[in-house]
């Protein structure tokens, strides 16, 4: 059974993600991130945020993609 793509990938946008999925700033706010107020979040890829804040990038996102279904 093929695996269902990613909606959130290492290269979506903070700002952009919470803008079209608001839930998963709860995702965020267990990570400790205050991304809804900061400004790197504009700009910032998931990825890069994520290894900014010494997070594993691939449990962040499998996390946010998790809190989509």
């Amino acid at each position: 059974m093929a695996q269902k793509a990613a909606k959130i990938t290492k290269d979506t946008i903070f700002l952009d993600m919470l803008q079209q999925h608001p839930e998963t700033a709860r995702v965020l706010k267990r990570y400790n991130l205050a991304c809804v107020g900061c400004l790197g979040a504009q700009s910032e890829p998931i990825e890069l945020g994520a290894i900014n804040h010494g997070l594993d990038p691939e449990q962040l996102l499998a996390d946010l993609n998790a809190a989509l279904t």
